[in-house]
Order: structure tokens, then C-alpha cells, then sequence
């Protein structure tokens, strides 16, 4: 039997090059840096042809869910969420706001696909109790998780645009009266608009709850 050389041996890398790891991590540098997926130009980042992906992944809505276990692990959020309704809705919002704040390009298409990630649904699942420790019902669960997720989707791709979302000048006031009004008036009495929106969540599900029992 032929013994290898030392070149051939040396010329073998001891890891694999590719891994759903790597490739869910890539996916995500691709998507805060380039705002966008290019499966070509993943596989440059990686330093391996595209066919290569085929024997890790199924496609790109795979990649996307690689990026998404990806963003769980470099994100900041908590082991447990604790406290009454209100701080429970707080701390997973808040921590949801920060970790889509990381990647607004990521997110449209996070919404378009079940979550499936292992590392995710570890994380949501840690939710799922800390919401049944502070009372809510069962069957309202995933309900409200939907709502936060998707609130702190919206309030994390408004937080990247406009300071504003109503445009009217001080000459078409008398056109929209109410509107004007209430610019101007929040504009001198400024409110959170993210922590009013928790607030929002919290006193809608505690409306839910009561009617529910």
C-alpha cells in the first residue's frame, strides 16, 4: 500500500471548510454588510463552490434559516424572562428589538418562513414559559408571541427610516386639521413610541386574559 506524502498530507484541512454553522454565520455577515443574499457571493466568502452548499443545505430558505440561528447566537437576549405580564412582555420585546436591529435586511424574509432553527426555538420556547409563569393561558401562548415578534419586526425596520411618517407643512394645517394637531402636539410632549407600543401589547393581552377566564 502506498504511503501518502507529506504534502498531501499537509494540503488536507483537518476540519471541513463548509458546515451549516459556517454557513448559517456567513449568511448573517452577508446580510448586515451587503443587505442582501447572494448565494454566489456567499460562497466566495467561504472559499467554496456554490455546489458545495447542496450537500449541507436544501436552499436558500434554508440559508435563511441557518442566518436566523445565527443571529440567535450573536444576539443579546435572556436566558429567562421573569416578573409579572408587563416586565415579561418588556425584557422579550426589548431583547427582540436589539437582536433585529442587528440585521434590518434579514427581516422581511425571517417573516415569510416558519421558525424552525433549533437555537431559535430553544429561545422561543424559554419565552413560551416565562408567559405561562406569568399567567397567561395556554392557547394565548403563541398568539402573543406572533404579536411581539412581529411588532419588534416593524418596530426595528421604522427605527432604520424616517424620523417621521407624516409630511405636512404649516400651510396644509388647515387641510388636515386632527393630523396637524396631533404632530404638533406630540412633538412638544414626546413619547417612546417602542415603549409605548410594549405598553400597548401588555395591556392588550391582559384585555385578552380577562376576557378569557
Amino acid at each position: 500500500m502506498q504511503t501518502p506524502s507529506k504534502t498531501s498530507q499537509l494540503g488536507r484541512p483537518k476540519t471541513p471548510r463548509l458546515s451549516r454553522k459556517a454557513i448559517g454565520r456567513a449568511a448573517l455577515e452577508m446580510f448586515q454588510e451587503e443587505e442582501g443574499l447572494s448565494i454566489p457571493r456567499l460562497a466566495e466568502r467561504l472559499g467554496v463552490r456554490q455546489s458545495s452548499f447542496y450537500k449541507h443545505v436544501t436552499g436558500r430558505q434554508e440559508i435563511i434559516e441557518l442566518a436566523r440561528g445565527a443571529l440567535v447566537e450573536k444576539a443579546t437576549l435572556p436566558e429567562m424572562a421573569q416578573g409579572n405580564l408587563d416586565q415579561v412582555i418588556r425584557q422579550i420585546f426589548d431583547s427582540l428589538l436589539r437582536a433585529y436591529s442587528l440585521v434590518p435586511a434579514l427581516l422581511p424574509l425571517l417573516l415569510a418562513q416558519p421558525v424552525s432553527h433549533p437555537a431559535a426555538l430553544a429561545l422561543y420556547d424559554r419565552f413560551a414559559e416565562a408567559f405561562e409563569r406569568a399567567g397567561t393561558p395556554r392557547n394565548l401562548v403563541i398568539p402573543t408571541l406572533e404579536t411581539l415578534d412581529s411588532a419588534a419586526i416593524g418596530a426595528s425596520l421604522d427605527a432604520m427610516t424616517m424620523e417621521s411618517a407624516w409630511s405636512i407643512s404649516d400651510e396644509e394645517q388647515s387641510d388636515y386639521p386632527h393630523l396637524y394637531a396631533a404632530r404638533t402636539a406630540v412633538a412638544e410632549q414626546p413619547v417612546d413610541r417602542f415603549s409605548f407600543l410594549a405598553d400597548v401589547l401588555a395591556a392588550g393581552l391582559r384585555s385578552a386574559i380577562k376576557a378569557a377566564d
